[in-house]
């Protein structure tokens, strides 16, 4: 019996390290970074490009991390002249094409935050797609530096936590991820 149970367990953690692989060879992501909310702030907003170069569409389903009580995903877009951040329940790339997770669209928010977010330090993330988890580290910056990127990411460091709605009674219930047309871009 003791055979197989180490058998098994070893039969699973290969599993595991071969899924997880699958994923890192799959998608490439690029310009990770976290803007660090002003203090007190209990959300903040990750951001990233994933390219996804194969010939198959790769779904994002999710994204944890065990220094963040709660991170999903979430679109903002103005709804009837109303701007609105909706959870989403997942985002798929379509084969060959890449989604830049950025202010105003696609991003992780960041929820329950128990402490500051120091800039030039990172957070260990796990995005869970159709392949299996991705690792990601992601940076955390200072909005001064965001601003100087120039390329208009979202700047959760000047928002205060009261200035958009993130707890989960509050969501506008629209929960479907969008026409992969509408989120994609094309890779360079």
């Amino acid at each position: 019996m003791k055979i197989v149970s180490k058998t098994l367990l070893q039969t699973a953690a290969l599993l595991w390290i071969t899924t997880g692989l699958a994923a890192a060879d799959v998608a490439q992501i690029s310009d990770a970074r976290i803007v660090q909310p002003p203090p007190g702030a209990k959300v903040a907003a990750a951001y990233f490009t994933i390219n996804n170069p194969t010939d198959q569409p790769l779904i994002i389903t999710g994204a944890s991390s065990n220094s963040i009580p709660k991170v999903s995903i979430h679109l903002s877009a103005v709804v009837d002249d109303v701007a609105k951040m909706m959870e989403q329940e997942s985002v798929t790339v379509a084969a060959g094409q890449s989604l830049e997770f950025k202010h105003g669209s696609y991003h992780l928010m960041l929820m329950g935050l128990t402490s500051p977010l120091a800039p030039g330090t990172s957070i260990t993330f796990e995005v869970q797609t159709s392949v299996g988890p991705l690792p990601l580290e992601i940076p955390i910056i200072t909005p001064d530096e965001a601003t100087s990127m120039n390329d208009g990411k979202m700047d959760h460091g000047k928002m205060g936590s009261d200035d958009m709605k993130h707890d989960s009674m509050e969501h506008d219930t629209m929960k479907k991820p969008m026409d992969t047309d509408q989120k994609t871009t094309e890779s360079n």
